[in-house]
């Protein structure tokens, strides 16, 4: 998902929208996983939400681990300008869905994303294997 909010970032952006990455992990380890992957960080906003505030908040926990690691649903949300909530999507599958990830564009009014068939799960499960070494 971050390859294709990565390359994509610029269409938001032109549709007067911004992106927010909220994760439970550091700011360092979301460093870390941006400079590995793509070898310069994301140029979205990122915010850390290391003592799960936010997402107890708005109901991202999961009952269960993903198979990928983590109890922390990933979510989409669209606010207005005035900051209130207009759209919500938990769990969203943008990652996994080519339809899902296009709703996010269709809803800001952009021309269409470029998907990326893998989304970084490959890149991913490789990068969780660097970091796991590192520790």
């Amino acid at each position: 998902m971050a390859a294709s909010l990565k390359q994509d970032y610029a269409k938001i952006l032109k549709a007067g929208a911004d992106l927010v990455m909220i994760s439970p992990d550091s700011l360092e380890e979301h460093r870390k996983y941006a400079l590995t992957l793509f070898r310069e960080e994301l140029p979205y906003l990122y915010v850390s939400d290391s003592s799960l505030d936010i997402a107890q908040r708005y109901g991202l926990i999961r009952k269960q681990e993903h198979p990928h690691g983590g109890f922390y649903y990933r979510s989409l949300w669209i606010l207005n300008r005035d900051a209130r909530i207009i759209y919500e999507s938990i769990p969203w599958e943008g990652n996994s869905n080519i339809e899902e990830y296009q709703r996010l564009f269709k809803l800001i009014d952009s021309e269409p994303g470029e998907w990326r068939a893998t989304c970084g799960v490959r890149e991913s499960q490789k990068l969780h294997a660097e970091l796991k070494q590192r520790k």
